[in-house]
């Protein structure tokens, strides 16, 4: 059970892809073939993306696969070096923080108002909690990979 929790976002991103992956195979037949577009699986495909890309960030930063500046970092001694992961992890806290309260405006906005997709017409904040929930998972595991760093480096020192 722990290892599927571990793994949790990347079970989701490699059903989004697979339903991505069909969809668009789907589509491009059909306006291949048929002539006709089908707009609502574009819309599908598109919603998929952005949940894709976020926990893809939030799985990257599990690894601690984000853009940073090893560059600097690699110069500091050792015992410095653990510091900076907490000035990554704050710097992630923020744009955490941010984005999910932001993106839990925009969907209160969305229920409030009634908005619907356009092809679908399904509620629009069905997609719009893509937001939020990308960003505790971003600030789940940023937490994540911060806490082993200090793990880690204890057992370094031991």
């Amino acid at each position: 059970m722990k290892k599927f929790f571990n793994d949790f976002e990347n079970y989701i991103m490699a059903f989004g892809l697979t339903v991505m992956t069909f969809i668009t195979v789907i589509n491009v037949i059909s306006r291949k073939f048929l002539g006709l577009s089908m707009s609502f699986l574009e819309e599908l495909t598109t919603s998929m993306f952005i949940l894709i890309t976020l926990l893809g960030s939030a799985a990257a930063a599990k690894r601690g696969g984000h853009l940073g500046l090893g560059v600097l970092t690699d110069l500091l001694p050792k015992k410095l070096q653990k510091y900076v992961s907490l000035i990554t992890w704050a710097a992630a806290a923020f744009f955490s923080f941010f984005m999910i309260k932001y993106g839990l405006v925009m969907v209160k906005g969305e229920i409030l108002m009634g908005i619907k997709t356009p092809s679908l017409g399904w509620p629009e904040w069905w997609f719009g909690m893509f937001l939020p929930v990308g960003g505790f998972f971003i600030l789940i595991r940023f937490t994540q990979w911060t806490i082993n760093i200090f793990l880690n480096s204890k057992k370094e020192v031991k």
